[in-house]
């Protein structure tokens, strides 16, 4: 293992080597096959804010990969499952560990669809989170719906929400029906027909003010408190957001493709960052302080910039979870040097440098990505967003930048709505470029050698 625990800043110059990391690696990234492909999920939820709970019911489409087929896992956590049915058979289900089995009434045959609906209510600790006028998910969809954690699976996905007619709510692609079922209470359709991530699956509801932001062919919108809970104002959250539009441009001119739907921003309670499919969920007191400090928009970027690496370009397993969030690091700091300038891409980087300078001195450092496959908890986050950020950085001045910016547009188009290792990313921008990166990511994206940049 090699460390570098002193990092030295100077300015405006790199000092980094392509020499191959001394310890012998496997040269495959390894990516486990599903057994299932779940390609669409249909739900109906009814949020309670009493009691901090939903019921909901939840039909879930698959195909089988493999031959026989005769159970499925969900994860049953913060659940009460109430039934099972197959084609309106009633099942027999089992839950041990927070897993829930379902018995499948017969083997399955490969390749062919079939579904199963599962009744159930949850009250999620984790996963969604309750306030008097507000609530949203965040990230952990397997514990509000039943589902699983498989990172790279894509599915379609159709939520009906049953909510009070005075409030707001937003869930994933578009709003295709509101009825109303009662006198108080109606039921918003959300259809999301282009396959995404499971975990950018969500939804959230609540007492919100609307602001809309002119942009060309694309509808952005804020949902944001009223001012006498969050303290903002329409002018206050047009000023907060006015680098939407820049900032779509901006991605889509790196991406190669347009955004293919609304978005929208959800400012709600507190210190948020948080991406789902068409929209994000920001926290009041990032807006307030960007509203103070105008450089200090990194989380509306950030966000943003998911809507293409990461939900549409998606790391296969958590092993390759770089992919997602060090490219979008490295692209928030690569968006301020276009708006405010290289100072200001600077000082991002040098934000990565002490965050990864810090993790060396707890000593908790490892490599990037891996040739193996890992869980989440297993994720060394500074690694993945602030070192895999550096990697980006490094290479960029490897490259160039038009060799470098075309080798990134190239991936983003080949990969577009797929799921992605680093092998994929580097065997790109070697076409591109027309070079073997072979050593340069030996050692510092599958190596825990830490890179000492001077800047």
């Amino acid at each position: 293992m090699k460390l570098y625990s002193t990092f030295i800043v100077y300015c405006c110059c790199l000092i980094f080597s392509d020499g191959a990391y001394s310890e012998d690696i496997v040269s495959e990234d390894i990516v486990n096959e599903s057994n299932i492909d779940f390609v669409h999920y249909k739900t109906e939820i009814a949020p309670n804010f009493n009691t901090r709970s939903i019921e909901g019911v939840v039909e879930i489409t698959f195909t089988p990969n493999v031959r026989d087929l005769n159970h499925l896992n969900f994860s049953a956590k913060f659940k009460q499952i109430k039934s099972v049915y197959f084609d309106e058979q009633k099942l027999d289900f089992s839950i041990e560990n927070e897993v829930l089995t379902i018995q499948l009434p017969f083997l399955l045959k490969t390749h062919e669809a079939y579904s199963v609906k599962v009744e159930y209510e949850a009250s999620p600790t984790r996963g969604m989170k309750f306030y008097e006028d507000h609530l949203f998910t965040v990230y952990h969809t397997k514990n509000w719906l039943v589902s699983h954690d498989d990172l790279s699976d894509k599915a379609t996905f159709d939520l009906s929400i049953k909510h009070d007619a005075g409030i707001t709510s937003i869930g994933n692609g578009t709003l295709v029906s509101k009825q109303r079922v009662s006198d108080t209470q109606v039921v918003s359709r959300w259809q999301q027909n282009t396959p995404m991530p499971l975990y950018t699956f969500g939804l959230a509801m609540g007492e919100f003010d609307e602001l809309l932001i002119d942009t060309s062919g694309v509808n952005i919108s804020v949902l944001y408190r009223p001012q006498a809970k969050s303290g903002l104002t329409a002018d206050l959250v047009k000023k907060a957001f006015r680098d939407v539009t820049d900032m779509l441009s901006f991605f889509e001119s790196k991406a190669g493709f347009r955004l293919e739907q609304n978005y929208t921003y959800v400012v709600v309670d507190g210190y948020l960052a948080q991406e789902a499919s068409g929209f994000s969920l920001v926290g009041e007191k990032f807006v307030h302080t960007l509203l103070s400090e105008k450089n200090e928009n990194w989380f509306i970027a950030h966000e943003l910039a998911h809507e293409w690496w990461g939900n549409s370009i998606t790391s296969s397993n958590f092993s390759h979870y770089w992919l997602n969030e060090g490219l979008v690091v490295f692209l928030v700091a690569a968006y301020k040097q276009h708006s405010f300038g290289e100072t200001a891409y600077k000082n991002e980087i040098i934000v990565a440098v002490k965050r990864v300078k810090h993790a060396v001195k707890e000593n908790k450092i490892s490599p990037v990505a891996f040739r193996k496959v890992i869980r989440e908890q297993d994720i060394n986050r500074t690694m993945a967003y602030s070192k895999g950020a550096l990697v980006f950085y490094m290479l960029r001045e490897k490259l160039g930048d038009k060799l470098f910016w075309e080798s990134l547009k190239k991936y983003s188009l080949t990969y577009k709505g797929q799921s992605v290792t680093t092998k994929n990313l580097k065997i790109t921008f070697e076409q591109v470029a027309g070079t073997d990166l072979t050593a340069f990511f030996d050692r510092w994206v599958y190596g825990e050698e830490v890179p000492v940049l001077d800047l």
